[in-house]
């Protein structure tokens, strides 16, 4: 490997501005929208045509993202194009290892102000080879990441699909055609409530929290984007989980729920896991009184119809909240018994690989995670004969 040199960040780069584009012009189209907080919606037209890095200027500030096609970056965020001093992946990186969030400059509205993020010192290799070679290590591991996050669309839209064919158009196995007041006999309007209950989590004492240990919590920030993040939680010692009712514990394939702020309604998948954890408050569980009514739950409260029905359930304008009991009074088309568990018996293996799909990505994401501050410090050596 070379020499490491050290630079201030504002030698190596520029912290391109990114231009207005109001949300209505923010139309269905091939070229994604990055602000601050990601990807936030599509256009036609592209800013960049190139390979770049993304940074959070205002609302999330620090972000990092990394594009590989054609984009627009909205003002709330910077754009860092590529150039022959670096590797752009490796840059990226680097960048993730550096927690610009720390860098907020104004208090009324947190933001990141070019000039001091120019002033951060960062050591880098000399040799742009080098970077690539550092830069690759991480992006194999990202790219397997993406690649289960694609099959797992693909598996979740071939559900969707059958659920589609089963109870919207009315296509499963005995259908006769023959609909009753709109439905197929023996189904009816009803309520979740009817097939699933929801478990609230427990009160826990923030005093028994700790970062160690071998009892996890989940809370409402371990639901994100479909799943529930196992890796990253707080922890309760044994001494106060042994006095908890098992009720309130989770178990792998449990089907989870956001009932309190901006997150509420939102619903996530328990990766495979053999770690103890445990339902925090403000978090309910679907637990099933017809065998695989949870993800026929799931398929219908993860559509967008669905979440804007929870959403306008929910009390209270500053924190949003949705009750247990408001939950399973949501109203749903209630096919029979039979019909659900059927569904059921052909989509539950879709639903396992999706699970173990999400469980290899939170240990990939946790290698990642404690490969990025070695390699970016030079702490862990590459050798160019396993390259």
């Amino acid at each position: 490997m070379s020499e490491w040199k050290k630079y201030k960040l504002g030698d190596l780069v520029t912290f391109n501005y990114g231009k207005s584009l109001v949300a209505d012009k923010r139309i269905i189209g091939d070229i994604p929208v990055y602000s601050s907080a990601g990807i936030s919606g599509w256009h036609d037209e592209y800013l960049v045509n190139s390979d770049a890095i993304i940074i959070g200027r205002k609302g999330t500030v620090g972000s990092v993202y990394y594009s590989n096609k054609p984009f627009y970056c909205i003002d709330t965020a910077y754009y860092i194009l590529p150039d022959e001093s670096y590797d752009l992946k490796f840059l990226y990186y680097k960048l993730l290892s550096m927690n610009l969030v720390k860098l907020r400059s104004d208090s009324a509205v947190p933001g990141l102000n070019r000039e001091t993020a120019y002033a951060q010192d960062l050591s880098i290799p000399e040799s742009i080879e080098d970077q690539h070679q550092i830069a690759s290590i991480l992006s194999s591991l990202d790219d397997k990441i993406e690649l289960n996050l694609q099959m797992n669309q693909t598996l979740e839209a071939m559900a969707q699909a059958i659920f589609k064919e089963w109870f919207v158009d009315f296509h499963f196995p005995g259908a006769d055609g023959v609909l009753v007041d709109g439905l197929p006999k023996r189904w009816k309007k009803g309520r979740l409530g009817e097939i699933t209950f929801i478990q609230n989590g427990y009160a826990f004492k923030s005093d028994d929290f700790s970062n160690e240990g071998e009892n996890g919590i989940l809370k409402i920030k371990n639901i994100s984007n479909n799943v529930v993040d196992i890796i990253n939680m707080q922890y309760i010692p044994n001494v106060v989980a042994e006095n908890i009712d098992s009720r309130f514990k989770v178990k792998s394939g449990d089907l989870l729920i956001a009932m309190t702020g901006a997150e509420v309604g939102k619903v996530g998948i328990v990766p495979n896991t053999d770690k103890e954890l445990w339902l925090n408050q403000r978090v309910g569980s679907f637990r099933e009184k017809t065998k695989y009514s949870k993800w026929f739950s799931y398929l219908i409260l993860s559509t967008p119809e669905y979440q804007n029905v929870l959403l306008s359930t929910a009390s209270g304008s500053a924190q949003p909240n949705i009750s247990a009991s408001q939950i399973e009074n949501v109203e749903i088309i209630l096919p029979n018994n039979e019909i659900i568990e059927q569904f059921g018996n052909i989509i539950n293996s879709l639903f396992e690989r999706i699970i173990e799909n999400y469980s290899h990505n939170q240990t990939l994401t946790q290698v990642r995670d404690s490969l990025l501050p070695r390699l970016m410090s030079g702490e862990v050596q590459v050798n160019k004969k396993n390259k």
